[in-house]
């Protein structure tokens, strides 16, 4: 029954090859695919090992789309194209496909997929297959990868509960922010709250960050002290919320600057609006040697 599935899957690949070239069929025996998780607090994959090819990778990290990873075993010469589709299983006997998203090489060894991943696994979830089709360069033969929902459910529990305890922030999105500030304002706003609170979840998380860096600006109207006390004011309430939402005391640092460094000039409402700020900058062990920033 199984070599019938996959006559009938090799016919319908050379159909829906372009032009009238036969695909090169690439896939698992169904009773061999097996789906692999691993995962920690910012990062989750769901990974399937290719008879004869490599690893394809479902990839989702703390503050990033989903992303599909397919990595052959050896380097490859350029591709033409790659495209992610989604199709019937091999029990429907009339299967049909939906074109998702075109992929990007992103080295000879990797083809990247980041738009519409997750619609490709939710219909492998519901039970469909997924086809990426590539096309090499100087080369008149695709080749359809086959990937097979089959035995997909355990490891894509553990993936699904993994992606749901991720961080909405990456380190690279933690570690330099910038909070604007109205003229007059002096607290932070139902926005910059929820960023906040996306920050702290990540500083929590992040058993390596040792300082929490709080600077606060303005702009140049009115007296210097006055500025200074303007700006103090605002970064104290940063990191008043910050602690609220479970950052300890001990990494944050404040400074208030007033208007001493201004990022734009203070001539124009534009330039004023830039100057009036709060940074925050997030610091790991390891990563002292980094410039601070003003």
């Amino acid at each position: 029954m199984l070599i019938s599935f996959l006559k009938k899957y090799t016919f319908l690949f050379i159909a829906l090859a372009a032009g009238s070239v036969e695909a090169k069929l690439v896939s698992t025996p169904m009773d061999l695919v097996e789906w692999k998780y691993q995962g920690d607090k910012f990062h989750c994959s769901l990974n399937q090992q290719v008879d004869n090819f490599g690893q394809v990778s479902f990839i989702a990290n703390a503050g990033e789309n989903l992303t599909l990873k397919v990595k052959p075993m050896r380097p490859v010469v350029q591709f033409q194209s790659a495209g992610l589709y989604l199709q019937d299983g091999p029990w429907v006997a009339t299967p049909k496909q939906t074109s998702l998203s075109p992929g990007k090489q992103v080295s000879p060894t990797e083809v990247s997929f980041t738009h519409a991943v997750d619609a490709l696994l939710d219909g492998m979830t519901a039970g469909q297959w997924a086809r990426v089709g590539m096309l090499y360069q100087n080369n008149n033969t695709p080749v359809d990868l086959l990937l097979s929902s089959v035995n997909m459910a355990p490891a894509l529990a553990d993936f699904t509960l993994c992606r749901s305890r991720l961080p909405a922030m990456s380190y690279k999105q933690a570690r330099d922010l910038v909070f604007q500030f109205d003229l007059g304002q002096r607290t932070v706003s139902t926005e910059q709250k929820a960023t906040l609170s996306n920050l702290a979840e990540y500083i929590r998380l992040d058993t390596s960050v040792n300082q929490v860096l709080i600077d606060g600006h303005s702009d140049n109207v009115g007296s210097r002290l006055g500025n200074v006390q303007v700006s103090k004011v605002r970064a104290d309430d940063v990191a008043s919320f910050l602690r609220e939402a479970g950052v300890k005391d001990s990494l944050i640092q404040i400074r208030a600057h007033g208007s001493r460094y201004p990022i734009a000039h203070n001539e124009t409402a534009k330039g004023k609006a830039l100057n009036r700020r709060v940074t925050v900058r997030v610091m790991r062990a390891g990563n002292n040697d980094e410039s601070r920033v003003q």
